[in-house]
Formats: structure tokens, C-alpha cells, sequence
């Protein structure tokens, strides 16, 4: 179809030509919003890297959790070796000390039950790991006697040169006192020290 246009020509509409002109404010526009985006992407990218970053974080602390877990109940059980080493060591030094004495355990024990007064018996006699020979007994008597029976039994010990030549100290470690069918009864505690 033809097209006659009748007006005039300076009432005529143009038809707009491509313009390759140059504007400063419409470029100016084009490069913020380009540098604005742009901005906003690396912000968006080191965000993400951030995240990703902190989740791969999380899983190791995780992983490493359980893997604490699973040495904690090692630990606990190497613990409870090396107590019972400790203990086992201790044990082989009180040996070691026992071992070495000049003395023979016949000997003393027979010159300890030498010692033993009438009423006075023995319950426990051994040695600990504080290098002490400990006599645990109890005296029965029918008077007050009990206690002062305790005090002479351990000045028969001290004085015996035979039998205390191998300790440095006696010493009463406890006492408990009982009445039993109206009778004295005292428990007691010796300690002798080895030199």
C-alpha cells in the first residue's frame, strides 16, 4: 500500500534516523548501573563462597567431634591402664624394699609374738606403701587395764634392741575403745617405721 501524505512538509513527521550520537548522562547511567551490578555479584559470589565455606567448616568440626568421641572412651580406658600401672609399680617398690631388708620375716615375727603380753591379740600384721610395719589388735581385760596394756606392749617393741634394730620410730596410729559384756575392749593401731 502507497502512502500520500498531503500536509506540508514542516507539518510532517519525521522519521527518526538511528543516532549514533554520543550522550555523556545516558553512558554515565549505563556504567553505574553495570558497576552496580557487578558490585552486587561479587558481593552475592563472596557470600556464597563464605557459606559454602562455613558449612565445609561445620562438617569438619563435626567430624572431628566424633572422632574425639571415639578417642575419649581410648583415653578413659588408657587411664584406667595406667592407674592400675601406677599401682602395680607401687607395689613392686614395696617389694623391692621388702626384698632387701637384712632380715629374715621369720625372725621378726617370731620375736614380735615373743613380745605379745597376755590379753593382746594380733587381727592384721603388713606392711604399706609408706615403708611401715603395721600391727592391728585388741585387748580384752577385766579392768581399766586395756589401754595401759597397749602402752606397755609398744615400750616392750622399742626396748627389745633385737627386734627394733631394723626401725626408726613406733608410733600408736589409732585407738578405739569398746565395753563388752563389762569388760575393756580396746582396738589399736601400731606403726613401726623402717629405716
Amino acid at each position: 500500500m502507497i502512502e500520500i501524505n498531503l500536509l506540508p512538509e514542516e507539518l510532517r513527521k519525521k522519521k527518526s534516523e538511528p543516532c549514533f550520537c554520543f550522550n555523556p548522562n545516558v553512558e554515565a547511567e549505563k556504567l553505574k548501573f553495570w558497576i552496580g551490578g557487578g558490585a552486587v555479584g561479587i558481593l552475592i559470589l563472596i557470600v556464597m563462597i563464605l557459606f559454602l565455606g562455613s558449612f565445609i567448616r561445620k562438617a569438619q568440626i563435626n567430624g572431628l567431634l566424633a572422632r574425639e568421641k571415639n578417642f575419649s572412651g581410648r583415653l578413659s580406658q588408657i587411664d584406667s591402664v595406667n592407674k592400675e600401672i601406677a599401682v602395680l609399680k607401687a607395689k613392686m617398690s614395696i617389694l623391692d624394699q621388702l626384698t632387701k631388708r637384712k632380715f629374715l620375716w621369720t625372725e621378726k615375727l617370731n620375736q614380735l609374738s615373743d613380745l605379745v603380753l597376755p590379753g593382746i591379740w594380733f587381727t592384721h600384721v603388713y606392711t604399706d606403701s609408706e615403708n611401715r610395719l603395721i600391727i592391728e589388735g585388741s585387748v580384752f581385760s577385766k579392768s581399766e587395764e586395756a589401754m595401759a596394756s597397749v602402752g606397755k606392749f609398744m615400750k616392750n617393741v622399742k626396748d627389745d634392741q633385737q627386734f627394733f634394730k631394723d626401725f626408726k620410730n613406733i608410733k600408736l596410729e589409732s585407738v578405739q575403745r569398746k565395753n563388752k559384756e563389762e569388760r575393756d575392749m580396746v582396738d589399736f593401731k601400731i606403726a613401726l617405721y623402717f629405716q
